[in-house]
């Protein structure tokens, strides 16, 4: 047993929330460690400092789609009166995954360069706890190491979660490293991450299908969700909806996969190049040999019990991001959270985290926006006679350019509280005024 503690702070996760933190912490001037480590997926992806954001997540889903809409812009470029575009063309996949992972890697370096600059130290290691102030550290040979922390930070974020024979399917974590073309696609799922990975795909030409058991986006506004799925479902996005996947299985010497479903009590398939799980995340915690320290897991998705200072069940622990329960899953939150802990423990602070009216949006095809209640919560909260609901009509300035007919899924819808007259929602499917309004301060 080490006589001395290392170190005033060690940090488990080296995504948004475990970098906030452990700068924070050293610019306190506290002596700071950090672990951090993706396990392999079982197609072996992997990647850097940065976490699910950087490398898998909120970067990835941006340049994807944005880089599927340059397809698209050829029409308007026409329309503007650009010539010598008419052609189709061709899309090279493997360049687009290699000019991505190309900016990521970047992103990786600047994160551990600004760990090293605050004089914080980094290990590419896995992390489990020997006891409430010990962690054992393992390298990717199996090399093992002995660290000991005063405090200790978790946030080590959550993965996709996988069903079937992880080695017939992809998830959003495999696709932005995969440099084969998806081909004939089906994603399982109709989460927010589900759509988004069928919009990118479908806009570089591939034949993609959702496969939905319940309802699509069904933890966002459902009237806002059915516009997203019109919009991509005219765009050409197949649906199948109530459908309950039965089974997956190799075909064609294993290039291909034969997908069973059964829908209204009827067993249905077909066969796609590629399958892809939507299907929602899991902690990362079930390896950290929490439990047996005596820090409480939630039995179903493995995620940490905190109470409103991030503390856990053991004193000197806490934890902040995606794999507490019941915390918004955004990155500005998380890492909004991991300076104000930071602060509560080695500043003059005792300031919580809001989670309150957080703005988010998905880039679906026609991207969503939102803050505040959805109508549905907002009618569990107040009743049907204590909100009013306030619609608007918009259309994209460009979209003008190609007289497209798309006004039926643009707009905003304010959810009012009928007695105080202040907006308790906003949803739209036009980003800019999201913003406007919280620039306002109207939430």
């Amino acid at each position: 047993m080490l006589k001395k503690l290392q170190y005033d702070l060690f940090v488990i996760g080296g995504g948004a929330g475990g970098l906030a933190s452990s700068k924070a912490s050293a610019l306190l001037g506290k002596k700071v460690g950090i672990a951090d480590y993706a396990t392999p997926s079982p197609h072996a992806t992997t990647w850097g400092t940065g976490g699910t954001c950087v490398n898998v997540g909120c970067v990835p889903t941006k340049l994807m789609p944005f880089s599927a809409k340059m397809g698209e812009i050829r029409k308007d470029q026409i329309a503007a009166g650009y010539q010598g575009v008419e052609s189709e063309g061709k899309h090279n996949w493997k360049q687009l995954i290699e000019t991505v992972q190309k900016h990521i890697k970047e992103l990786n370096v600047r994160q551990e360069s600004s760990l090293k600059d605050h004089g914080i130290d980094y290990y590419n290691k896995f992390a489990k706890f020997i006891d409430r102030h010990t962690i054992e550290l393992t390298d990717v040979k199996g090399e093992k190491e002995i660290i000991s922390a005063k405090n200790i930070i978790v946030c080590v974020g959550s993965r996709p979660m996988l069903y079937q024979d992880p080695k017939l399917v992809i998830t959003s974590e495999d696709v932005f490293q995969q440099t084969t073309p998806p081909g004939k696609t089906l994603v399982i799922g109709a989460s927010y991450v589900g759509l988004e990975c069928a919009g990118f795909i479908h806009g570089f030409g591939f034949d993609t299908t959702v496969l939905v058991r319940t309802r699509v986006m069904r933890n966002f506004d459902q009237e806002m969700a059915s516009k997203v799925e019109g919009y991509m479902s005219d765009g050409g996005i197949k649906f199948v909806k109530r459908a309950l996947l039965q089974s997956i299985s190799a075909v064609d010497n294993g290039k291909r996969r034969l997908v069973k479903w059964v829908r209204d009590g009827v067993v249905e398939e077909d066969i796609y190049d590629t399958v892809l799980y939507g299907i929602g995340r899991q902690a990362s915690t079930k390896q950290l040999n929490l439990e047996s320290i005596g820090v409480k897991i939630d039995a179903r998705n493995y995620k940490i019990m905190a109470d409103e200072y991030d503390r856990t069940t053991v004193d000197n622990i806490y934890e902040i991001g995606d794999c507490c329960l019941k915390r918004q899953e955004y990155t500005p939150i998380e890492v909004m959270d991991g300076r104000k802990l930071d602060k509560r423990m080695y500043g003059d602070s005792n300031e919580i985290m809001d989670y309150d009216d957080v703005d988010t949006n998905i880039q679906t095809t026609i991207e969503y926006g939102s803050i505040g209640l959805q109508e549905e919560r907002a009618k569990k909260k107040y009743g049907d006679d204590g909100k009013k609901i306030k619609r608007t009509k918009t259309k994209t300035k460009k979209w003008r350019i190609r007289q497209r007919d798309d006004e039926k899924y643009c707009g905003g819808k304010l959810i009012v509280h009928k007695e105080s007259e202040r907006i308790i929602g906003y949803h739209t499917l036009d980003l800019k005024l999201l913003r406007q309004l919280k620039a306002q301060q109207w939430l």
